[in-house]
């Protein structure tokens, strides 16, 4: 049985054990402001057409069509470059519809209100990115998509080809017309190509670059591309402060 004095001395050596091997951080979760991009494919309707390219009209159509880009400035102000193109398919004989969009933001932690909320101006002793929320809460197109890629680039990257420009990771298909505000998650695992990019960013306090694509293609039968889909995405962080 401890006296007095021995029990005050075990537990003041038991707090010092513990501080000594306790990481000097306090972890701090941030949902950083969801980014908005919007795609808008146009109002045109019709089907893509079933008959032979072979045929005058098909091939009038479908033949030698340029692509046609249809969406430059949305109304988020988000850059975008959003195309849809006719063209006919030499192995199948068969017209098809290639749709595509490219749109990019820029993500500035010091600028992010809830970042700013739940870290301000500290130092970080560490990022650890969790995961990409995503919720599609406006959807018209007349196609389904079957996946939307996102990237993660350094600042003025626009273009997921762009030097410095990582995977994220892909959504789910994407029903013509189906919405969600549920959030849906993106996992981010070590081997996640643009986790270091990102982390490296975040703990600098610098800008750096959220990019959505997609490329689905229709083939012949197929509503002709058109509507507007709208994808939010934010990721999910977790940061150390020092104490």
């Amino acid at each position: 049985m401890m006296t007095g004095g021995k029990q005050i001395w075990a537990v003041t050596l038991g707090l010092a054990l513990a501080a000594g091997c306790s990481a000097d951080v306090l972890d701090v979760d941030v949902n950083l402001t969801a980014r908005s991009f919007v795609a808008d494919f146009g109002s045109q309707s019709g089907t893509i057409p079933t008959v032979s390219c072979t045929d005058a009209v098909a091939q009038e159509v479908c033949g030698a069509s340029p692509t046609a880009t249809v969406d430059t400035s949305p109304a988020t102000g988000v850059p975008s470059d959003v195309q849809v193109s006719l063209g006919c398919d030499s192995a199948t004989d068969q017209c098809f519809a290639q749709a595509s969009a490219h749109l990019s933001q820029p993500v500035n932690v010091l600028q992010d209100d809830a970042f700013m909320t739940r870290v301000e101006r500290h130092a970080l002793s560490f990022v650890q990115l969790l995961d990409v929320a995503y919720t599609i809460p406006t959807n018209t197109l007349t196609f389904e998509i079957p996946q939307i890629d996102i990237y993660a680039g350094p600042s003025g990257a626009t273009r997921e080809t762009d030097p410095g420009v990582a995977a994220v990771g892909s959504t789910q298909p994407v029903p013509a017309g189906s919405t969600f505000t549920d959030a849906q998650h993106i996992t981010i695992s070590d081997e996640t190509p643009a986790r270091p990019l990102i982390e490296h960013a975040i703990e600098n306090k610098q800008e750096f670059v959220l990019i959505v694509v997609t490329n689905p293609r229709l083939d012949s039968g197929a509503a002709i591309p058109a509507g507007t889909v709208q994808i939010d995405v934010a990721p999910k962080l977790v940061v150390g402060l020092p104490r």
